[in-house]
């Protein structure tokens, strides 16, 4: 909370002895005013940080929302799901690559980290490519776009689960029951949509897929608070491309694209994958890999619209049914991480 004014400049006038006062040069107590501002906010930029994260990572979900629609595309043109996967990374590496040694101040970060943290890149990069994967594989099995993304919405459980057993990281209980009201409405969505999967592999891949996922998210913020974005977008879609690429070789798939599965991949690649994926990599530093989980609840409803105009599949009333349960929740979970954070703001004061 912000200091009212006369109490801020009676803290800033205590700060300093009045003998020091008197002397000060001109504009120094402005500095001293907007100093204290920051130390008694918590800093207005991480504020400011963390409100613009909020809305990243909801652009993202509506962005993402067209990956299963584009997917679908794609692969009812006969192309493999792994091949899919690898062009989708290496179209992108080759926007962002370059970009990532491009400044010194890149170069100086990269060398600056630890063998732990690489580390956890590395594990990174396996999830990113194994759960880019894994997705292209559950539409090729046969799942609608929308009950594949409906479900692929168990992700945070896995990601409270893992967050727990990883590194102790709990999770409060008004948060958890935000958590639930929102899968309340997924599963409303998912039991009317689940006939339509095609076969119980679908399904496996599927929960595989929100294991990689939520691993990703994990692995994703710590590897995030050391290090640059653009490296970082830069260097993962580059070498999960190349895990993809193996991948591909050893099942033998064609790299051929048909014509009219060009436009579908430029858009997965460089719309998708480019902008929406990148500004969830981004908001992972200020917001937690819970909170961009939740966030993602929503996607089912953008696909349903996304599905409806691009494929032609209509969502049934139930729909909007589990999609207002989906938003009560969502913002019961938003209101119990804001209260979680004042109140740890006022205990450290």
């Amino acid at each position: 909370m912000r200091l009212p004014v006369f109490s801020l400049l009676y803290h800033t006038a205590c700060s300093v002895s009045r003998r020091h006062l008197l002397f000060l040069p001109k504009g120094s107590i402005i500095r001293l005013l907007r100093q204290r501002i920051k130390t008694s906010s918590g800093g207005p930029s991480m504020e400011v940080s963390t409100k613009k994260a909020f809305a990243g990572a909801l652009l993202a979900i509506v962005i993402n929302s067209f990956i299963s629609t584009f997917l679908s595309m794609i692969l009812r043109t006969g192309v493999d799901s792994s091949v899919v996967t690898t062009y989708r990374f290496f179209l992108v590496s080759l926007v962002m690559l370059p970009m990532a040694f491009s400044r010194k101040s890149y170069r100086e970060n990269l060398h600056s980290i630890s063998s732990r943290v690489w580390v956890l890149f590395l594990i990174y990069c396996f999830t990113k490519a194994g759960g880019f994967i894994l997705w292209a594989e559950g539409l090729r099995l046969g799942a609608p776009a929308f009950t594949m993304t409906t479900l692929s919405n168990m992700q945070p459980i896995f990601v409270v689960v893992l967050l727990y057993v990883l590194f102790r990281e709990k999770t409060s209980l008004r948060s958890l029951g935000g958590i639930f009201v929102c899968l309340i409405g997924v599963t409303i969505i998912g039991v009317d949509n689940v006939s339509s999967l095609g076969s119980a592999a679908a399904m496996i891949v599927i929960v595989i897929d929100c294991v990689c996922n939520a691993l990703n998210n994990i692995f994703g913020r710590r590897v995030r608070q050391t290090m640059e974005l653009i490296p970082m977008m830069g260097i993962s879609y580059f070498l999960a491309g190349i895990i993809s690429l193996v991948y591909a070789l050893i099942q033998g798939a064609s790299f051929y694209i048909p014509k009219e599965a060009i436009l579908p991949l430029l858009g997965v690649s460089l719309i998708c994958t480019l902008i929406g994926h990148s500004l969830n990599i981004w908001s992972l530093k200020y917001i937690k890999s819970v909170t961009v989980s939740v966030l993602s609840l929503l996607s089912p409803f953008c696909t349903a619209i996304s599905a409806y105009f691009l494929l032609g599949e209509v969502p049934k009333p139930i729909v909007f049914l589990g999609a207002a349960f989906m938003i009560a929740g969502l913002l019961l979970y938003q209101r119990a991480e804001v209260k979680a954070a004042h109140e740890k703001a006022e205990a450290k004061q």
